[in-house]
């Protein structure tokens, strides 16, 4: 087995937070209610008050209210008006169901299961070394920030430490790769390998709206053109979020290449790349295989399973 980098820490106070993003019901509701007022506004002129560029002023102000209200339900017509309002198939909603269940569990180092799951992941990372505590020191060189990898999760939950379990069985020899770091020139403090996959996993699932606020009818299906998107992908395959997840961090990896950059510069890459998801994603692949070839181009590894 090659030698993993030791890298060296730094501490990121925006590293893995919850989100703190506004309801999305309630933000709706507003902006309707600001488009439906500034609607009502009348031009008045008063007797004696006449001015012509205030006049002029208000036609075009009126014009423009208008015309951007007219735009504005253009637009959620057409096309993706009939894609928000298509409802889900039975399939597509208890995937998603499934889904939001295991965002929201919550990593817990008391749990015997959980700790198993840190053991599979030792194994899969270490071969041949028995994982003979589950705090020491040899977890940082696996990129964990500390000797105790439970105080890393927060956001992410348990379903980080799964989706890098994913990546280490199904695609051992790209798991291999971004553990050692193995290709391109590095910097001298690089990334953290498991806590870049929770901050991966934990962007996903807010890209995927799958962080359900409270009091929301968890049955509601996505509402971003990402979000709908990925309901096609995730009617195909039921780990749809793990192959999205494994192709993103080929292409985190790939972008922190491209950027030469370094520890704290890693909140801007993560923010590119996220970008980039969306970007594929909206333009709505028909399956995995063509969401991959937007994300990391024709000759990938992970294009060749």
């Amino acid at each position: 087995m090659a030698s993993l980098r030791r890298r060296k820490q730094g501490k990121d106070e925006d590293a893995l937070t919850e989100s703190l993003l506004p309801d999305y019901d309630e933000q709706r509701q507003f902006e309707e209610e600001q488009r439906h007022e500034a609607n009502r506004r009348a031009i008045i002129i008063h007797p004696g008050e006449f001015n012509l560029q205030s006049f002029i002023r208000s036609i075009l102000e009126w014009w423009n209210r208008f015309f951007g209200s007219l735009l504005s339900y253009a637009t959620a017509l057409w096309p993706q008006g009939q894609a928000r309002e298509q409802p889900l198939s039975l399939l597509q909603s208890e995937r998603l169901q499934l889904l939001r269940e295991r965002v929201a569990e919550k990593f817990n180092g008391a749990d015997d299961n959980h700790q198993d799951a840190l053991r599979r992941l030792w194994s899969l990372t270490f071969a041949g070394e028995p994982c003979t505590a589950l705090k020491s020191a040899k977890w940082k060189e696996m990129g964990w920030q500390g000797e105790d990898p439970a105080t890393d999760f927060r956001g992410a939950g348990l379903y980080g430490l799964e989706n890098l379990i994913y990546m280490a069985e199904v695609h051992p020899d790209t798991f291999r790769r971004l553990v050692d770091k193995s290709e391109g020139s590095r910097a001298e403090w690089e990334y953290p390998f498991a806590v870049a996959g929770l901050n991966i996993t934990f962007m996903l699932s807010e890209v995927l709206e799958l962080h359900t606020a409270p009091g929301a009818a968890s049955e509601a299906g996505p509402r971003t053109a990402a979000g709908r998107a990925f309901m096609v992908l995730l009617a195909e395959s039921d780990v749809a979020f793990e192959e999205l997840y494994c192709a993103t961090y080929c292409l985190l990896d790939s972008t922190w290449l491209q950027m030469r950059a370094s520890y704290m510069e890693f909140n801007a890459v993560l923010k590119r790349v996220r970008s980039e998801v969306e970007r594929a994603l909206a333009s709505r692949p028909p399956n995995m295989l063509a969401l991959r070839r937007k994300l990391l181009g024709a000759d990938t590894p992970l294009n060749r399973i």
